[in-house]
């Protein structure tokens, strides 16, 4: 289920569609009942991925990580990189990992 199918079902635009979602406050409160009621009975989730394209927000946080295999081997860097993608994915975020050479000096 998307939101174009949602709309087509609702028989209304897609854009309304969206606001009512998002609570824009221009869509009547009638409007956005009858939306959350019907999203909800056809199980329908925005897609992370349009939501991102839309906004223009990457919803990502990036970490530069040097090559050192003596830091990756660290057991305080794997936990702290298991607890912040945890974190990072209940508020809607991925993360990014680039490793890099270490520099030389």
């Amino acid at each position: 289920m998307n939101l174009k199918e949602l709309s087509q079902r609702l028989e209304l635009s897609q854009t309304t569609v969206s606001r009512a979602l998002n609570g824009y406050p221009e869509v009547s409160e009638e409007t956005r009942r009858r939306v959350t009621e019907m999203a909800a009975r056809l199980g329908y989730a925005p897609n992370s991925q349009a939501r991102r394209l839309a906004t223009g927000r990457a919803m990502a946080i990036g970490h530069v990580i040097p090559r050192s295999i003596h830091e990756m081997m660290n057991p305080i860097f794997l936990e702290f990189i298991a607890g912040a993608g945890e974190t990072y994915s209940m508020h809607g975020y991925d993360m990014i990992i680039s490793v890099v050479e270490d520099a030389l000096e």
